[in-house]
C-alpha cells in the first residue's frame, strides 16, 4: 500500500492544496487504473466512486481536511481527462 504524505504543518499555509493534490497523486493514479472513465469523469464533478471516497478518508486520516481532499480529487481526475483526451 502506498503512503499518503501528511500536510507540511497544521492549518493554511501556501500551497496546502497543492500538497494536497501532490500527497494523493500516486495513489489516485493507481487507483485510476481499476475505474471505469464515467467514473473519472463523476470524480471531476465531485461525485466520488467508492474506492475515491476510500482514498478520501484515508488521506483525512492523516491530516488533511475531507473538502480538500475531494476538491484535490476533483482537480486530479480532470487532469487525467484531459492528458486523455489529448491522447
Amino acid at each position: 500500500m502506498l503512503i499518503l504524505n501528511k500536510p507540511r504543518q497544521a492549518g493554511s499555509y501556501l500551497d496546502r492544496d497543492i500538497g494536497c493534490q501532490e500527497a494523493l497523486e500516486e495513489v489516485f493514479l493507481e487507483l485510476a487504473k481499476g475505474l471505469k472513465p464515467d467514473d473519472i469523469t463523476d470524480a471531476a464533478g465531485g461525485n466520488l466512486a467508492p474506492v475515491l471516497a476510500g482514498l478520501a478518508k484515508r488521506a483525512e486520516s492523516v491530516g488533511w481536511t475531507l473538502e480538500e481532499v475531494e476538491v484535490a480529487i476533483s482537480e486530479l481526475s480532470q487532469n487525467l481527462l484531459d492528458n486523455m483526451a489529448a491522447m
